[in-house]
């Protein structure tokens, strides 16, 4: 009796304290392409909306199987964004990016869930490819900590 007592104690307190767990998992929202990696050699910028070859002084690559192989990406079918963001170096990020078509603008917002099991931070570019965004519209930036 006193053993099962005592197995329902920890049951109930692990099921408490795993209430209070942080999720440090990452996810996307809106037009971005699912599971492509985004790489950018040379100096990465803070913000950027980029829709061509020319808006960028950047060698830009991307990768569709999991880091294994990259190749230039294909402007006639996607845009990349970028929004560096500083965080705990363990947080879980939630990117989005969305159209306002009748306002020609594109917002790009990063959400920051950040845990407490890790004190340095780290500077993420938070490099996302998104479907094709129309060269004319303006970017908007936001991040948001949660």
């Amino acid at each position: 009796m006193t053993k099962l007592l005592i197995l329902s104690a920890l049951t109930f307190i692990t099921f408490l304290s795993s209430c209070n767990k942080c999720d440090s998992s990452n996810s996307t929202e809106g037009i971005i392409v699912e599971d492509a990696i985004v790489r950018i050699i040379g100096k990465a910028p803070e913000q950027a909306l980029i829709t061509n070859y020319l808006s960028s002084e950047f060698n830009i690559e991307v990768s569709f199987d999991g880091g294994l192989n990259y190749k230039s990406v294909d402007f006639s079918k996607y845009s990349v964004m970028a929004l560096s963001t500083t965080a705990s170096c363990s947080s879980g990020y939630n990117r989005s990016v969305t159209l306002d078509k009748t306002e020609s603008i594109v917002y790009y917002t990063v959400l920051i869930t950040e845990c407490s099991t890790c004190q340095n931070s780290t500077t993420i570019p938070n490099y996302v490819l998104t479907t094709l965004i129309p060269e004319e519209y303006t970017a908007i930036y936001h991040t948001v900590r949660n």
